[in-house]
């Protein structure tokens, strides 16, 4: 489903739009529901925000804190008897609040965290290939 809308946008607020629009190369349809999008995930979810990534996606990270991608993955490396708020919290030196956060959006977007989980599992399983290859080289 799609829902068309017809916004009127305030000079500066338009000025700033086709500005980023210029230096990113984004649609106006992109920009308005990645800004929506994200807006009302933020108010579902206070105490995150979304950042860019060097790959260019952008992702949920704790406003004073890390990719929640992370808080997730301190969460699953824990056996389950031992997944408490307590124990990431330990493990990772964030706040319980923090914790807590991470988990909350992680918990609503499961699908989301686990795959960018695994996309840096899998960068960082072919970077450590390359050193390895790299390092057969020297004998």
């Amino acid at each position: 489903m799609s829902l068309t809308v017809s916004v009127r946008l305030g000079q500066p607020v338009e000025e700033a739009a086709d500005t980023y629009l210029a230096t990113t190369g984004w649609s106006k349809t992109a920009l308005i529901n990645t800004a929506l999008n994200e807006w009302l995930r933020m108010q579902s979810h206070p105490g995150v925000r979304f950042v860019p990534t060097p790959a260019g996606d952008r992702i949920a990270a704790l406003v004073r804190g890390p990719a929640v991608w992370t808080v997730a993955e301190s969460w699953n490396q824990h056996d389950e008897r031992d997944r408490t708020v307590d124990n990431v919290t330990a493990s990772t030196g964030l706040t319980r609040a923090e914790v807590d956060i991470a988990l909350g959006y992680y918990a609503d977007h499961t699908a989301e965290i686990d795959a960018q989980i695994a996309r840096v599992h899998r960068a960082q399983t072919i970077a450590r290939e390359a050193w390895e290859r790299r390092q057969a080289l020297h004998g």
